[in-house]
């Protein structure tokens, strides 16, 4: 980030792939003072929390769920071994956009559900 941040005079928006490349992106927008980017990134983890509770660039994450991820992927693999295809190959599960505003109340990864 910081070499993105030294070629170019202007940058309005990141998208990090997760959250501690937009924590580093945050970081280093700081360190060469920049100031007018807003960050965004993808996974809801735990250090997002805390930046979005402090002063930083970083406005918004995508949360996933890495153990409702894990736990669905051992079933459908369990259902697979035992000659029983999922029904749609494509499984979606539930995001939600974690903000300044509702950082207060997301569950977090750890959280019981």
């Amino acid at each position: 980030m910081q070499g993105y941040l030294t070629r170019f005079p202007k940058i309005e928006g990141l998208f990090a792939i997760n959250d501690p490349q937009a924590v580093g992106s945050d970081l280093a927008a700081k360190q060469l003072h920049r100031k007018e980017m807003v960050i965004t990134s993808v996974d809801g983890a735990p250090d997002i929390e805390t930046a979005l509770k402090s002063d930083t660039l970083i406005q918004a994450s995508a949360s996933q769920d890495p153990w409702t991820m894990a736990q669905t992927a051992v079933d459908v693999g369990y259902k697979i071994m035992n000659g029983q295809k999922p029904a749609n190959p494509l499984i979606l599960m539930p995001s939600t956009l974690i903000t300044r505003e509702n950082v207060g109340s997301y569950k977090g990864w750890s959280s019981p559900r």
